[in-house]
């Protein structure tokens, strides 16, 4: 279920917003200002300072409110522990920057999507072997677009393959082209403190930028 609502998610709008640094209390007006915007999935980092479960727990109920095309989580997920607490405050996909196979069979054995960090074709299968069937390609605009179009030549094509880290709206149509089919977005569509206009106006350039990427099929 988790990963129909996940896929179902991106197609309705290819971004995954990262509010690194969110607090609980800012978490509500983030999550309504990027909902309204378009945004239709968002991800807590782990290493926030200020009680970031507290932050997914509240971001979910928000997101239920949403409906079905709707799904949040963690980022920076380290651990096999750290899964269970994500699970426990209600956020259904569990990105990592790395790629760990125990942390995607937890994932994957509580129903919850996972989307561990690779930049490598070791990494990649490994991630694929313990179950992944998403991609965290990171950091993916230190290498040219080239290289992701060159390890999409192996992943199998069935996989979802995110181009995290250095995304911009002047770049995602060549990641794209490249064999991406989603984006994590950092402080170009939230940094901490942002309030909701600011957050609004960027999340309204990227939303437009990754519709117009998807529209080249």
């Amino acid at each position: 279920m988790s990963s129909q609502q996940f896929h179902a998610a991106l197609e309705t709008c290819p971004l995954i917003a990262i509010v690194r640094g969110v607090t609980p209390d800012e978490i509500d007006m983030v999550a309504h200002t990027l909902l309204e915007a378009g945004v239709r999935a968002i991800e807590v980092p782990l290493n926030s300072p200020v009680e970031p479960l507290k932050s997914i727990e509240r971001l979910a109920r928000i997101m239920d409110d949403y409906g079905e095309t709707t799904i949040c989580g963690a980022g920076t997920v380290l651990t096999v522990e750290q899964v269970d607490s994500v699970q426990n405050a209600g956020g259904k996909i569990i990105i990592s920057p790395n790629c760990d196979p125990e942390v995607i069979s937890a994932t994957l054995e509580k129903d919850l999507v996972s989307a561990p960090g690779c930049l490598t074709p070791t990494e990649a299968f490994s991630a694929l072997k313990a179950g992944a069937r998403a991609l965290k390609m990171f950091p993916v605009a230190d290498f040219p677009a080239q290289y992701l179009k060159s390890l999409g030549a192996v992943i199998p094509k069935e996989i979802l393959t995110l181009a995290v880290g250095g995304i911009t709206a002047d770049n995602m149509e060549t990641y794209w082209r490249a064999g991406a089919r989603g984006f994590g977005l950092g402080s170009n569509i939230y940094s901490a403190g942002d309030n909701a206009s600011q957050i609004a106006d960027k999340a309204r350039v990227m939303v437009a930028a990754a519709n117009h990427a998807r529209t080249l099929g």
